[in-house]
């Protein structure tokens, strides 16, 4: 147990690419680009003593044309087949005439991935902030719901054209968001054959680029904009972990973790004694964990090493008493986890019920409930088509995917 014109529809994608939704040596080196400072390659110049008088103007913000962003081959058709009744039928289904800022807000991300996508065909080529603003809604919400395979392949226009490195991508450079510039890194290893190398080669070099940035405003002594890249060096070590574990490379993400640096000591000893736990090395993963000051993260990550251990009755103990001192989902859905496991799937089931009528429902929630369902009744079906009018009927909300809901999700 454990998340407008167009052309035809795709088919919906594997298992194991939706999971994306997430073997190279990655040693450190003297040069490293996510290290946090460079080391000297001279002996430091003195500062001038009087700064100059002058100041050369900004250069103007060049103008690129992304009529090439604006082909409705690039695009996909989202069709509802795969969407329980429940939701189609349902009363909070938006209106046509629904802004993009209020399907994002209610979480009807579906609609939200065509209402951008329309809005970019009326744009004038120009437009390229909102233009690039609404590409990265459109591949941010494909993701939402469960299609990051359309996501990456609506993307390749826009990476390819940066790939070239032309006069042309260079302009554009600048001029794309931050977030939509992480979000094409990410993309480039959905799917792809090389096994998500070239998606950690690309975190390198955004790392390489990101390193300049932070030594240019270092040397101006700009503050705000230090702790900016300072800050997204920072995510970008993480980044490059997280795509390691997707990997498969876990021992080499254990490595990657020690040459970080500036990273908070628990965030740390967690992020290694949960790697440590992957590899199955529950000692080592009990070294780590020794060294979380966190009192509540350490008792949590204990009641994980009893699961490892295959000591369910004293995590179900464990999950329950984290649970009076802090109610958490994490905890109640791990604490249903361990009762099943000790047989009581009954009140594994009461469990996870009573956070589906208490919490917006989220995609593990949903995985556990209508597996539960499918052990311990022959009316599964029926039950988890229940489940879906029961989540249909909620507000809508951005959280946790949204409202909206696929039937994979449900298992049906």
């Amino acid at each position: 147990m454990h998340s407008a014109s167009a052309s035809a529809s795709a088919p919906s994608p594997p298992g194991s690419v939706r999971r994306h939704a997430r073997n190279i040596s990655l040693e450190a080196a003297v040069h490293d680009p996510l290290a946090a400072s460079a080391p000297p390659t001279s002996a430091p110049t003195p500062p001038p003593l009087q700064p100059p008088d002058t100041v050369l103007p900004e250069r103007p913000r060049p103008t690129v044309d992304l009529r090439f962003l604006q082909n409705p081959d690039t695009y996909h058709a989202l069709t509802t087949e795969d969407i329980p009744t429940a939701f189609l039928n349902s009363s909070h289904t938006p209106p046509s005439h629904a802004s993009l800022p209020h399907l994002l807000q209610a979480g009807h991300f579906r609609r939200a991935a065509d209402a951008s996508l329309k809005t970019i065909f009326q744009c004038m080529p120009d437009a390229t902030e909102e233009i690039l603003s609404l590409l990265y809604t459109r591949l941010a919400c494909l993701i939402l719901i469960s299609r990051p395979d359309l996501a990456a392949a609506e993307a390749v226009p826009l990476t390819d054209v940066l790939a070239r490195n032309t006069a042309a991508a260079q302009d554009l450079v600048p001029l794309i968001p931050w977030p939509l510039r992480l979000l094409l890194v990410r993309l480039q290893s959905i799917g792809a054959a090389d096994g998500g190398r070239r998606g950690i080669m690309a975190l390198y070099a955004l790392a390489g680029e990101v390193r300049h940035q932070l030594r240019s405003a270092q040397a101006a002594q700009n503050d705000s904009e230090t702790a900016l890249w300072s800050d997204r060096l920072h995510d970008l070590g993480l980044r490059v972990c997280d795509a390691l574990v997707e990997m498969g490379e876990l021992e080499t993400a254990t490595r990657h973790l020690g040459t970080l640096l500036n990273v908070e000591r628990d965030e740390l000893a967690y992020r290694k004694a949960l790697l440590r736990m992957r590899l199955g090395d529950v000692g080592g993963a009990r070294r780590s964990a020794s060294r979380l000051v966190d009192e509540e993260r350490k008792r949590s990550f204990e009641a994980l090493l009893q699961v490892a251990d295959a000591d369910y009755d004293h995590a179900v103990q464990s999950w329950q008493s984290l649970l009076a001192d802090q109610p958490h989902e994490m905890f109640a859905l791990n604490a249903a986890v361990s009762l099943l496991y000790t047989g009581r799937i009954t009140s594994a089931r009461d469990v996870l019920e009573d956070l589906a009528h208490q919490l917006p429902i989220f995609p593990t929630l949903l995985f556990n409930l209508a597996t539960v369902y499918e052990l311990c009744t022959e009316r599964a079906a029926e039950r988890k088509t229940s489940l879906a009018i029961q989540a249909a009927a909620r507000n809508p909300g951005p959280e946790s995917g949204g409202w909206e809901r696929a039937s994979f999700e449900f298992k049906l």
